[in-house]
């Protein structure tokens, strides 16, 4: 299996979006409306294109995954969930595995992918947050090797932050 990621290109963006939209459906179908029953708009995602933020996953050519990388810290980010809060960092968002086409290890190769992304950019860490329940990938990311750092709840959804040092 070959799992490379890229940035998206404008005839990538319908299919990016098509890809997070049958991932919140499926994750809306299995656990009920929540926050991650949201669908980007094509606006949005061309924004997140235009800005270098946005990439996709192909495997074996077929584009299978999708997410947004971008070295701002997030807003409701506080610095002390962070090892070395002030290291240059990446932010990791929205990542969307085609539901068809999880469980394969396309995310655990896409998840090295992006830690070479970020190395290549001289950050020294990868952040992000994920669903804290049982919609959440928080498993996932900690077989990946990414610590748990903090739980919190925002906008009535509780949320688990992830950190993994790189350099």
């Amino acid at each position: 299996m070959n799992v490379t990621v890229r940035l998206a290109k404008d005839a990538d963006v319908k299919s990016a979006r098509a890809i997070r939209v049958d991932a919140a459906a499926a994750l809306t179908q299995r656990y009920g409306s929540g926050h991650w029953s949201g669908e980007p708009s094509i606006a949005t995602l061309k924004r997140h294109k235009e800005a270098g933020a946005l990439y996709v996953v192909e495997c074996d050519g077929d584009l299978v995954g999708t997410f947004k990388l971008d070295d701002k810290k997030i807003g409701f980010y506080r610095k002390a969930w962070f090892t070395r809060p002030d290291d240059p960092a990446a932010y990791l968002m929205n990542m969307a595995i085609a539901p068809e086409r999880q469980r394969e290890g396309i995310g655990r190769k896409t998840m090295v992918e992006i830690e070479g992304i970020v190395r290549r950019r001289a950050l020294k860490a990868l952040r992000f947050d994920a669903y804290d329940g049982p919609a959440g990938a928080g498993g996932f990311y900690r077989k990946c090797g990414y610590e748990l750092m903090h739980k919190g709840t925002i906008n009535g959804t509780a949320l688990e932050y992830y950190e993994k040092l790189l350099g």
